[in-house]
């Protein structure tokens, strides 16, 4: 372990600016990101000038230490996971041997390694814009969807809404906190899938695609769509004095939190206290479903990876989807319309890629 930090330590210092700028090629194959997250951050950084709402130093600190923190989980995820192939799928002898071979090789490959530092940086703007822009969504256009949406249920599951279908299915107290307990490795899976992006080799068309359609994916889905359309979900349907149709959802989500299970019901309080708090950071918006938006878009990419990879992405997708109705967080349209635009922004970046720049291959990476 320690020669392992000593010569990432030494790879590390080597990084210097006279490297950034004797690597054209790689920063070229990063241009199109680069300038895409600079206007969006700089749509970010223009509105919230002008409606006044930002998020704060210390809140945009919180979202990159959110991110930070979960790093050693992950490298911990990739060492275990690779441990494990070595062992049971190519069957090595000396396993431990050639795991050190195989850290070393990715520690010692400069490129990949700068190539994934310039990646990082970039999308942790992408998540601060993100943020930006989200905490304006009640300033520009308050909540006033969601009854259309409760209706627009109604309409295509028919004549009732979807969760009454689920509950009678999922809605036992056992399956509540399985699907609690997924909603909540989310956001760890989002940071793992992206990070995994991130370190691929520089030169992999699938790396830059995905990177690409996540930027698009929260861009328009989590900003555009969730302002045009905004709307709070069913948790706060009656908070928002729009009528008691999601009554008995919180009732059985209320009665499963007493019992002292895995439970949702406290966050979504505690998300509706700070929506409450002016100087509080919105984190309430529920058109469309940026979990299932980005569980489908890494399902693409998995896919793009492995077979075996892509059927675990799917299946965690539809768990996503249906905690999401289950668990009163969305409307299923939500879930539906953030599906559409997670693909439609794989294709756009699919376009953008092979049409814009070369020097890409089609190797996985």
């Amino acid at each position: 372990m320690t020669v392992i930090v000593q010569k990432t330590w030494r790879i590390m210092r080597a990084v210097s600016v006279n490297d950034f700028a004797g690597r054209g090629q790689l920063l070229r194959r990063h241009a199109l990101l680069g300038l895409i997250v600079t206007a969006y951050a700089a749509v970010a950084f223009w509105l919230t000038t002008i409606y006044q709402v930002n998020v704060s130093d210390d809140k945009a600190g919180v979202l990159i230490w959110s991110f930070a923190t979960n790093i050693p989980q992950m490298i911990f995820v990739v060492v275990f996971g690779r441990l494990l192939y070595l062992s049971y799928v190519l069957k090595v002898d000396d396993r431990i041997g050639r795991l050190k071979r195989d850290v070393m090789e990715f520690l010692t490959d400069r490129d990949r390694i700068v190539g994934g530092l310039i990646a990082v940086l970039t999308m942790s703007g992408t998540l601060v814009a993100f943020a930006q822009l989200k905490n304006l969504i009640p300033e520009i256009n308050p909540y006033s969807w969601d009854v259309a949406f409760m209706n627009l249920d109604r309409l295509l599951h028919f004549g009732v809404l979807p969760h009454a279908y689920l509950h009678a299915v999922f809605g036992g107290y056992y399956g509540i906190s399985l699907f609690t307990g997924l909603y909540n490795v989310w956001l760890f899976m989002m940071y793992f899938v992206l990070v995994i992006a991130c370190f691929m080799r520089s030169d992999s068309r699938i790396r830059m695609q995905y990177l690409l359609a996540f930027v698009f994916t929260w861009a328009i889905g989590g900003n555009l769509f969730a302002t045009v359309f905004s709307s709070a979900g069913p948790v706060y349907y009656g908070l928002l004095g729009f009528g008691d149709a999601y009554a008995d959802l919180l009732e059985r989500l209320a009665r499963h939190a007493a019992t002292g299970a895995l439970s949702v019901v406290d966050t979504q309080a505690l998300l509706w206290y700070i929506h409450m708090h002016p100087k509080g950071m919105n984190a309430i918006s529920a058109f469309p479903s940026m979990h299932v938006a980005s569980s489908v878009l890494m399902a693409i990419f998995a896919f793009r990876l492995s077979r075996w990879a892509g059927w675990a992405a799917v299946w965690f997708t539809t768990m996503i989807m249906i905690g999401s109705v289950l668990l009163a967080w969305h409307y299923a349209v939500d879930g539906y319309v953030g599906g559409l635009i997670a693909v439609a922004s794989w294709y756009l970046a699919g376009q953008l890629v092979q049409s814009r720049f070369g020097g890409f291959s089609n190797e996985r990476g």
